[in-house]
């Protein structure tokens, strides 16, 4: 019986290794005369939709991945000389171009020497609209990634990142309207925007925002509800991030990771939330509800709830903004 066409043409899977980006594509018309193989390959791609299937794409990767391996395990890091990595190792790293063919039911791994670079720039354009006068502007080489021992810069996406001698928070926009949401509205209690990453000098489109720390000591909600608070206080906490979480809605932002512990009360008791960097926190969102609007506010109820409880607190423990997840 013959596999159906995937309801994909292409796979286009990235692997990395040292400070050098694989892409490796696949598609119907890499098979020739191997219907096995493209069986296989179609069973692959149609359960990929399937969300029962949870190990699928793994299996996909290490399937595809496997007759590359003589060729990745040839290369070599390149050197820095001493620099710093920087968004533009990010969004530009070096790359190299494969396709994946199947001939006689025999893998061919060949290099793409024809790829046609994409003629778009990265980012939201925004034109000529102007955003919050008090945002600097920054290009990507001015932007110095924060990376852990045996990361590299092209791997995950920039999150922690230093500019002017200043430890700050990148995000990516989703949108023109996300960010003037965001430029135009003060009661948006997340950590200070102070400035828009551009894809290059001259350049309208924006590839990032960043957002400044919190003078706060580290200390959390479940920090701050150890002791005696009094009730005007808990009210404003309440109100304070009910607020900032509805208009991260209207932008469309999700919070995610929604927990006490993940709202900063800096030294003028005012709570700010953090950590944008995607997941969940058992007990406070539901897995199946994680990074999303309902999940916000499942896990903002239960804040509330907390707020408002004798106690208040549960871990009591403080922030670690240094690792740059909010």
């Amino acid at each position: 019986m013959t596999a159906p066409s995937p309801v994909w043409a292409v796979q286009d899977i990235v692997y990395g290794k040292h400070d050098i980006v694989f892409r490796i594509e696949i598609s119907p018309e890499n098979f020739v005369n191997s219907q096995t193989s493209f069986s296989k390959y179609a069973r692959y791609i149609n359960d990929m939709f399937d969300r029962d299937c949870k190990t699928t794409y793994d299996e996909f990767y290490d399937w595809v991945v496997a007759p590359f391996l003589p060729i990745l395990a040839e290369v070599q890091a390149s050197p820095l000389d001493g620099r710093a990595f920087t968004l533009r190792d990010y969004l530009e790293p070096e790359t190299y171009y494969l396709q994946l063919y199947f001939v006689d039911e025999r893998m061919e791994p060949r290099f793409d020497y024809d790829v046609q670079m994409p003629l778009r720039e990265p980012g939201v354009y925004i034109g000529d609209v102007a955003l919050h006068p008090g945002w600097s502007e920054y290009t990507p080489e001015t932007v110095q990634q924060c990376l852990s021992d045996g990361q590299y810069g092209y791997s995950k996406h920039p999150r922690k990142v230093c500019v002017d001698g200043k430890l700050c928070f990148f995000k990516k926009p989703r949108s023109k309207r996300e960010l003037l949401r965001l430029s135009n509205n003060s009661q948006v209690r997340v950590p200070r925007l102070i400035g828009v990453v551009y894809a290059g000098q001259h350049c309208r489109h924006a590839i990032g925002i960043l957002l400044s720390l919190v003078d706060c000591d580290n200390r959390t909600l479940s920090c701050a509800l150890h002791g005696e608070v009094a009730i005007a206080q808990r009210r404003k906490w309440e109100e304070q991030i009910t607020t900032t979480v509805e208009l991260l809605h209207e932008a469309d932002i999700i919070w995610g990771d929604v927990k006490p512990n993940n709202v900063l009360i800096d030294r003028n008791e005012d709570a700010w939330v953090i950590d944008f960097g995607g997941g969940y926190t058992p007990g406070w969102v539901e897995k199946e509800h994680m990074e999303t609007i309902k999940g916000d506010r499942d896990g903002l109820s239960k804040i509330k709830d907390r707020i408002y409880s004798h106690d208040g607190s549960e871990e009591g423990g403080r922030a670690s903004q240094g690792d740059g997840t909010y």
